[in-house]
């Protein structure tokens, strides 16, 4: 299974203590640990490596090496690089020479922030202000939401969210919260919550005034 399929997910890297620089096809592959579950570096995370049984391991024994998702130096969702001395010259040197691939276009976007947990909560966020978050009506007096107006604590939410609001006035690193009014686009799937502050984007869609007509 070595196919060229087989290896989407796939990086290659060098120990976070190397001091000696190596061309990009030397470096050793790892392959993610999850199958169900795509969380794939960018260029200088961090990832844990750990080997594992391949597919011909009940014929020959083979031992791969997989990684897990890059790990959270910064809290932040968009990216989590720590560059080195090393890798900042030998990616400089690749650039030169034409070994990076062009594929590798992630671009930093400065303004993307985490968002607000709340305690039992679960969420996921992508790198670009998308992010799902399973949650529930709070009582939480020094950082309110605007869906626990209402309802009994523990009532269920889910927030799909895609691109957050940007307010200047906070932090790259400060956590927001989902903004009906202020994100690209939303859905709310609640159970007995009243989302405060909403507002419409019109009273008489033009769309079901045309179908009523008809």
């Amino acid at each position: 299974m070595e196919g060229s399929a087989n290896i989407i997910g796939n990086i290659r890297y060098n120990d976070i203590l190397d001091q000696k620089p190596i061309t990009l096809d030397q470096l050793p592959q790892a392959r993610p640990l999850f199958n169900n579950f795509s969380h794939y570096p960018v260029v200088n995370e961090i990832v844990m490596i750990m080997a594992g049984p391949k597919d011909s391991y009940n014929e020959i024994g083979a031992i791969g090496t997989y990684y897990l998702p890059p790990i959270n130096i910064f809290g932040s969702p968009h990216h989590n690089a720590f560059p080195n001395e090393l890798t900042d010259n030998e990616l400089k040197l690749l650039k030169e020479t034409g070994e990076v691939s062009q594929r590798n276009y992630f671009q930093e976007i400065e303004k993307i922030r985490p968002l607000q947990p709340y305690s039992g909560d679960v969420m996921f966020e992508g790198r670009y202000g998308q992010s799902i978050r399973f949650g529930s009506t709070i009582k939480d007096s020094q950082q309110p939401n605007n869906w626990s107006n209402e309802g009994k604590i523990g009532n269920p939410i889910t927030i799909i969210r895609n691109g957050q609001a940007n307010d200047s006035t906070k932090m790259n690193f400060e956590h927001i919260l989902e903004d009906a009014n202020e994100d690209d686009s939303s859905i709310y799937l609640c159970s007995n919550q009243q989302i405060s502050n909403f507002q419409k984007a019109g009273i008489l869609p033009l769309s079901y005034k045309h179908m009523s007509n008809e």
